[in-house]
């Protein structure tokens, strides 16, 4: 496997994600939502995206043709949203409340703007969550913005994206991480 390719699957939304949401838990000493909010935002819309390649409704589990993002982008913000209502109701700490409404204002964003231009899911997952532990954790986590231009460069190299559309999904998922979450 080239290096690009190890690269976009290292740094797939779904494993940021679900990477991120387990280390916030766990930095807020709430572990167990921590794996819960992994499992909502990354692990279950995953399956499903996966599920769907399988029975070939879908070319490939990075959803590379625009024209299948929106119906995958619904069903992730279904995910997304039932999470965001069980973390309400069942008083998930305020971090990882404010991490999925991030995601979940920041999936309305860059799916709209994917009717129009394929951003960069991978970029823009990748700058949101570095933005949302930087805010919610600390300002040392800003360090992880250096990976997202390697991440671009494997999108660009692999001819999923264009530099346009990388930069997109950076400027959306630092916008959605920082704001998205509401007021800290």
């Amino acid at each position: 496997m080239t290096p690009e390719k190890v690269i976009t699957e290292v740094f797939a939304p779904w494993v940021v994600l679900a990477v991120g949401a387990t280390h916030l838990g766990k930095a807020v000493d709430s572990p167990g939502w921590g794996v819960a909010t992994a499992t909502g935002l990354g692990l279950v819309p995953q399956a499903a995206i996966a599920l769907r390649v399988l029975r070939k409704n879908l070319t490939d589990h990075h959803i590379t043709r625009r024209e299948d993002r929106p119906l995958v982008i619904a069903g992730i913000a279904v995910s997304v949203t039932t999470l965001l209502i069980a973390q309400s109701k069942l008083e998930a700490p305020a971090e990882l409340r404010r991490t999925t409404r991030a995601a979940l204002v920041s999936l309305g964003v860059a799916g709209a703007a994917t009717l129009k231009v394929k951003v960069s899911f991978h970029t823009a997952v990748l700058a949101g969550v570095v933005t949302v532990l930087a805010r919610e954790l600390s300002p040392r986590y800003w360090w992880g913005l250096s990976a997202v231009p390697v991440v671009a460069w494997a999108r660009i190299k692999i001819s999923h994206h264009s530099p346009l559309e990388t930069a997109l999904g950076t400027a959306l998922g630092v916008a959605g991480g920082y704001w998205g979450g509401g007021r800290r």
